[in-house]
């Protein structure tokens, strides 16, 4: 079995779960809308850190924030819905064989032996269609894909590319 970046392996699993990233996507816009219908809206008092003191629900400010979640929950499923669209066209240009092999070795993790040539095929159509990504949401492309000794800027990196 070949060796890969660990990066590149989950990029593929998530290429491969696109029915369940969308319905995770959908679940947590819901639980937004249920979790901002289930506060407490009218002014009442609370006992915390700075004692009893009264809270008030500000109409204004939350359903600005609320809003502001579902915004980005929906960018994120709009994403999602064209990084599957351009990704089925790819794989209905594949052989059911490779196929199989992909779906066994990085959804499954069974140990089959995917060819390189195939696993570098599938990478390079993931980095077109995460190019394109970028370019829709203008978001500056870096040459230099390495992750560095910063887990900050590894995970900003991440985020950017995966346009979150």
């Amino acid at each position: 079995m070949l060796s890969m970046d660990p990066f590149d392996e989950i990029v593929i699993k998530n290429y491969l779960s696109f029915p369940l990233v969308l319905q995770k996507l959908l679940s947590i816009k819901k639980l937004r809308r249920i979790e901002f219908f289930s506060q407490n809206m009218a002014t009442h008092i609370v006992f915390d850190e700075l004692g009893m003191t009264t809270k008030g629900f500000r109409p204004d400010k939350e359903v600005e924030k609320l809003l502001l979640k579902l915004e980005l929950i929906d960018k994120r499923i709009e994403r999602t819905l064209f990084r599957q669209k351009h990704f089925k066209r790819f794989w209905a240009t594949l052989k059911p064989l490779e196929q199989q092999l992909l779906i066994r070795r990085f959804k499954y993790k069974e140990e089959v032996n995917c060819p390189q040539s195939l696993v570098e095929s599938v990478l390079d159509e993931i980095e077109e269609i995460e190019t394109a990504i970028c370019f829709m949401e203008d978001i500056e492309l870096e040459e230099e894909s390495e992750l560095s000794d910063d887990v900050e800027e590894n995970l900003e990196r991440m985020c950017d590319f995966f346009a979150l």
